[in-house]
């Protein structure tokens, strides 16, 4: 993560004819980055990772890191056994009281939640609960114009992509509709 803000910025403004930063403003394009980083990692996870050991609980609902976007793997230990992920209406099919019992530190299995910040490991977990290693695609921080982009480096031109994206969806000129869903495609491929 060593492109810097500015240079991505300043090479949208130039594709957008626009280097004074007049129509554009740097502001916008600063915002327009900082949404385009997120929307970046919920399309390509890999964009930003991060890979941290998580304290479970008693029993199997758990809670995932505050800027945990989606879970990539868990792993038992730092270059353990990987824990494989799972259906969880297959598991309350199977076995309607997996949340309770049986009850082992060792997870054997996980499953994401629609609330973006939990998931569940099976079996659940006992009073003295285990600990598990996240690998997973985190939220950017958010950049400043002197600052380097939050996301790895090889995801800059998309970003480009993104400012320019956003720069024509604003705009109410001939074209410029086709321009912005164009650079739309550009980001999301």
């Amino acid at each position: 993560m060593t492109t810097t803000v500015a240079s991505v910025i300043t090479r949208a403004a130039t594709l957008l004819q626009d280097t004074a930063m007049t129509r554009w403003t740097q502001d916008m394009h600063l915002t327009n980055l900082n949404e385009g980083s997120i929307e970046l990692v919920k399309i390509k996870p890999d964009a930003k990772i991060k890979t941290v050991t998580v304290a479970l609980v008693a029993g199997a609902k758990q809670t995932n890191p505050a800027d945990c976007i989606e879970i990539i793997e868990l792993r038992q230990n730092a270059g353990g056994a990987v824990i494989l992920p799972c259906d969880r209406k297959a598991l309350d099919s199977f076995a309607a009281n997996w949340m309770t019992t049986p009850i082992s530190a060792t997870v054997r299995h996980y499953m994401d939640d629609p609330q973006p910040d939990t998931f569940y490991v099976y079996p659940a977990q006992p009073a003295a609960p285990g600990s598990v290693v996240m690998t997973y695609a985190a939220m950017p921080n958010a950049v400043v114009y002197g600052g380097n982009i939050d996301v790895r480096d090889i995801y800059a031109e998309k970003l480009i992509s993104y400012l320019m994206y956003r720069a024509y969806a604003l705009e109410d000129e001939a074209g410029a509709a086709e321009k912005a869903v164009a650079y739309l495609q550009l980001f999301k491929g």
